[in-house]
């Protein structure tokens, strides 16, 4: 029973950490296509205005540019990287939630058992108080 308990332990640990690790690869998923978002719409908002301009705004606007393109492929890349973490956990998170299921039944099991055993040494003990009382009667 003292092994279940403290698998039953070990199980509920790896549970946790494991949801953990889902909400914080959830977190990082949510931020990066955030930031890929709004960095895509900045290089739309920069494209060339009609007008005179000069070189040099040109060239600033155009290093602007892929600046923000740049970030938003990076972004784009990690948002899938923590799309692929967050199926690893949650794939992660199912199998603790299934061995602490499976070490609770177990656990239950055992404790059902220990029961048992309990209650049919209660009755022996009982019925061989009861033979012994009948016995010391009959003897007297």
């Amino acid at each position: 029973m003292a092994l279940l308990r403290r698998q039953g332990l070990i199980a509920e640990v790896a549970r946790k950490q494991a949801l953990r690790g889902l909400a914080e690869a959830l977190d990082t998923e949510a931020r990066s296509h955030t930031l890929a978002s709004r960095s895509q719409q900045l290089v739309a908002a920069t494209a060339a205005q009609p007008g005179v301009t000069t070189g040099a705004a040109l060239m600033g606007r155009a290093a602007f540019t892929a600046s923000l393109s740049h970030l938003a492929a990076t972004a784009g890349a990690a948002a899938q990287d923590a799309a692929r973490q967050t199926t690893w956990q949650t794939e992660t998170l199912a199998l603790a939630e299934t061995r602490a299921k499976r070490l609770a039944e177990r656990e239950a099991e055992a404790r059902a058992a220990l029961d048992a055993a309990k209650a049919r040494r209660a009755q022996s003990h009982e019925a061989s108080t009861l033979a012994r009382k009948l016995q010391s009667k009959s003897g007297a």
